[in-house]
C-alpha cells in the first residue's frame, strides 16, 4: 500500500467532525466565508475545498479565483434540500453529501482518491442526477421506499443510477441509505427511550428484524446491547 502524502484542504464554515478526521493526515486551513479565499489563494493551493452548503453566488466567487477554478468541492449538510441542490447543479467538480456519510471510512477513502486524482467527479449534468438522489434520500429517509420509486422521482434508469451513484460517492446507493438510517437509529437508541421496534419504523426499515441485523453488522453490537451499555455507563 502506497504511503499517504499529505494534501491541502480548505474548510469553509464548520464541518468540525470531518475537519478532525482529515486534519490528522493533511494540511488544513479554516476560514469563515468565501470572502477570505482570495487572500488565502496566494499561499495555499488546496487539493479539496470542504464547505457547508453555499449559494450559487458563493460558488461562482470560488470559481472566479483562478487558482480555485477546478478544485474539487465537497458540500454537505445534515439534511440536503432541493434549493441547495439547485444552487450547485450548474457547476462541475462538486460533490453533495449528507454530513453523516462524510465521516465514514469508506467515504474518506473516496475523498483521498479524488485528491490524488485516481478518481474523478462526474460531469455536472450526470452529477446532477446524484445530487437530486441525495436530496430525495434526505427528504424521505424516515419512509420506506424502493429503487423504482427513487428513479421514478429522479427520472432515470435503475441500473444507470446504481452505477453512477457508486462512481460519484464511492459507496453503493443502498449502503449509503442504510448508513444514514443506522446512524440516526443509533442517536435515538442512545438519547431516547423509544422502543427498538418504533425506531426501526421511524428510520425507514421494513422490519425490526432486518433493522437489528443491519445494526449489528454496522456497529458490531445489537440495538438492545447498545442500550444496556448506555444504561450501565449512566448508572455508574
Amino acid at each position: 500500500m502506497a504511503t499517504w502524502r499529505p494534501k491541502k484542504i480548505i474548510f469553509i464554515g464548520t464541518q468540525s467532525s470531518l475537519l478532525k478526521i482529515l486534519a490528522k493526515d493533511n494540511e488544513t486551513e479554516v476560514i469563515s466565508s468565501v470572502s477570505f479565499l482570495e487572500t488565502l489563494a496566494m499561499r495555499f493551493l488546496p487539493d479539496l475545498i470542504v464547505a457547508d452548503f453555499l449559494t450559487a453566488e458563493s460558488i461562482m466567487q470560488i470559481r472566479k479565483t483562478e487558482r480555485f477554478a477546478f478544485i474539487p468541492i465537497l458540500l454537505s449538510a445534515e439534511k440536503i434540500t432541493m434549493n441547495e441542490v439547485n444552487a450547485t447543479i450548474a457547476f462541475p467538480n462538486i460533490i453533495v453529501c449528507n454530513s453523516t456519510l462524510c465521516t465514514q471510512d469508506i467515504f474518506i477513502e473516496h475523498l483521498k482518491a479524488i485528491m490524488t486524482k485516481t478518481k474523478s467527479i462526474l460531469p455536472a449534468k450526470t452529477g446532477a442526477i446524484i445530487k437530486k438522489t441525495v436530496c430525495f434520500v434526505d427528504e424521505n429517509i424516515g419512509k420506506k421506499f424502493t429503487r423504482k420509486e427513487i428513479t421514478n422521482e429522479i427520472g432515470t434508469d435503475r441500473d444507470y443510477l446504481t452505477r453512477i451513484f457508486h462512481r460519484e460517492m464511492g459507496i453503493g446507493l443502498w449502503d449509503y441509505i442504510n448508513i444514514i438510517r443506522l446512524e440516526e437509529a443509533k442517536n435515538l437508541l442512545t438519547y431516547t427511550g423509544i422502543p427498538v421496534k418504533e425506531i426501526a419504523q421511524r428510520c425507514g426499515f421494513s422490519t425490526s428484524a432486518y433493522f437489528c441485523n443491519c445494526f449489528r453488522k454496522h456497529f458490531h453490537i445489537s440495538p438492545s446491547d447498545l442500550r444496556i451499555t448506555r444504561d450501565f455507563k449512566t448508572n455508574r
